[in-house]
């Protein structure tokens, strides 16, 4: 009987051991609702050198945008490509700007 119980103890652990390890990390989002639009910062990292500038990458209805860096002094927004865009027309801009205002 001790015999079985070890086993049936080790399978226990072993599997989970394998049911701890294969969950999917959890992410820590930030979101707003916005004009019925759910936008939120997927992941954001501040300039060391100017802090008023972000590198963020963001999702708008749950579909992710390229990183983007957000001027947040200038109101502007520039791709990957070098293409700016001003926040007028653009609500993630404001959303990753809230942060600074709080901090800055």
């Amino acid at each position: 009987l001790p015999v079985l119980l070890t086993s049936v103890l080790k399978l226990i652990s072993i599997g989970l051991l394998i049911w701890l390890t294969s969950v999917a990390p959890a992410r820590a989002e930030f979101c707003r609702e916005v004009e019925g639009h759910r936008i939120c910062i997927v992941s954001i990292k501040r300039s060391a050198k100017n802090y008023w500038q972000y590198q963020a990458m963001v999702s708008i209805d749950g579909s992710e945008l390229p990183r983007a860096s957000y001027d947040c002094r200038e109101g502007l927004i520039t791709d990957l490509e070098g293409n700016t865009t001003s926040f007028r027309s653009r609500q993630d801009g404001r959303i990753v700007c809230s942060l600074y205002r709080r901090r800055g």
